[in-house]
C-alpha cells in the first residue's frame, strides 16, 4: 500500500509519519520531515509528487491554522484550498484512484450555548480561515474524501508551537500572560489522532467518506485546561490573568466548539477518550523536559 503524507513537516503530519512509517506493509512518502521538498502551491510539483508515489491513500495534513495571518496573506488561501482543488484536478485528468483524507477543525462550529455540536450542526464563518477551511470542505465532498473536523494539542516534533507547547512556555517565564475563559473546546492529542489514522487504514475502513467529528469526550475551556496541564507538569505559578477573548483578540474566533463524535465511534468502531485523560496523558511527555 502506498500513502502520500502532504504537510509531514508540520505539527500532526510529522506525528502522523513517525505512527505509520515502521509499518512494513506500508510504503510512506511524503513532501519533508525537516524541511519542505516541494513547494506545493506550484501545481507541476504538487502533480510530480502524486505522479511518482503512485498513492492508494493521500493523507492532506498540510494548512495554515494562524488566524490572524490568514486575515492578511493570500498565500494562505493557495495553502489551504488551492493545493486541495489541484489535487483532485490531477486525480480526474491522470484518472488516479486514491482515497483521500483531509483535516480540518472545530473552528468551523460557534454556538451561543455549551452544547455539543453535530455534524449537521451549522457552520459558522468568523474569519477568513474557516471560510477557507469550509471551502476546502466542500471541494472533498464533492470528491467523496474522508474529512476529520479536529483539535490537537501535544510535544512538537516540528519547528511549530502547539497550544500545549505554548502554555509550557508561557507558565515557565516569569512575564504575565493571558487566558481565556470564554473559549471551551475538546482537543485531543496529536499522538491519539495520529494512532487513530493509522487505525481506519489497517482496519480499512476507508470506504467511508464524508465529515466527521474527531474529538475527545467530555469538554473544558482553555483556560481550565492550561491550568490544570500546568499543575500536572508541576510548573504552574500564577503569572497570568484570565479575560474574556474580546479583550485580547482582534479578529474574531469560535468560541464554543465543542463537538459529538457519537458519528465517529459509530461509523469506525474506534473508542475516544475523555479529555482529562488526555491532559494527563500528554503531561508525561512534558515532565521529562
Amino acid at each position: 500500500m502506498n500513502i502520500l503524507l502532504l504537510g509531514s513537516s508540520g505539527l500532526l503530519g510529522r506525528e502522523i509519519y513517525e505512527t505509520i512509517k515502521p509499518v512494513k506493509k506500508i510504503k510512506l512518502f511524503h513532501n519533508g520531515i525537516k524541511k519542505k521538498k516541494y513547494n506545493l502551491i506550484n501545481n507541476n510539483k504538487l502533480k510530480k509528487i502524486i505522479l511518482e508515489s503512485q498513492p492508494n491513500i493521500i493523507i492532506n495534513a498540510l494548512g495554515v491554522a494562524d488566524i490572524d495571518l490568514c486575515e492578511k496573506n493570500k498565500f494562505c488561501y493557495l495553502v489551504n484550498v488551492t493545493i486541495v482543488k489541484n489535487i483532485f484536478l490531477i486525480k480526474k485528468k491522470y484518472k488516479l484512484k486514491f482515497k483521500f483524507i483531509h483535516f480540518s477543525t472545530d473552528q468551523l462550529y460557534d454556538t451561543k450555548k455549551k452544547i455539543f455540536n453535530t455534524e449537521k450542526s451549522k457552520v459558522k464563518i468568523n474569519n477568513i480561515y474557516t471560510k477557507q477551511k469550509f471551502n476546502a470542505e466542500k471541494i472533498c465532498l464533492l470528491n467523496d474524501a474522508l474529512i476529520f473536523r479536529t483539535n490537537f494539542f501535544g510535544k512538537s516534533k516540528s519547528n511549530k508551537l502547539s497550544f500545549t507547547d505554548w502554555v509550557f512556555q508561557k507558565f515557565k517565564q516569569k512575564k504575565s500572560f493571558y487566558l481565556f475563559n470564554d473559549i471551551f473546546f475538546n482537543p485531543l492529542r496529536i499522538k491519539t489522532i495520529s494512532q487513530i489514522i493509522l487505525k481506519v487504514i489497517l482496519q480499512n475502513k476507508l470506504n467511508k467518506c464524508g465529515i466527521y467529528n474527531l474529538a475527545s469526550k467530555g469538554f473544558i475551556n482553555k483556560s481550565s485546561f492550561a491550568i490544570k496541564f500546568a499543575k500536572k507538569i508541576k510548573i504552574y505559578k500564577t503569572n497570568y490573568e484570565i479575560v474574556n477573548s474580546n479583550q485580547i483578540l482582534n479578529v474574531k474566533r469560535s468560541k464554543k466548539m465543542i463537538m459529538c463524535n457519537k458519528k465517529f465511534i459509530k461509523q469506525f468502531n474506534i473508542k475516544l477518550p475523555q479529555i482529562n485523560n488526555e491532559i494527563q496523558s500528554e503531561a508525561k511527555n512534558y515532565r521529562r523536559i
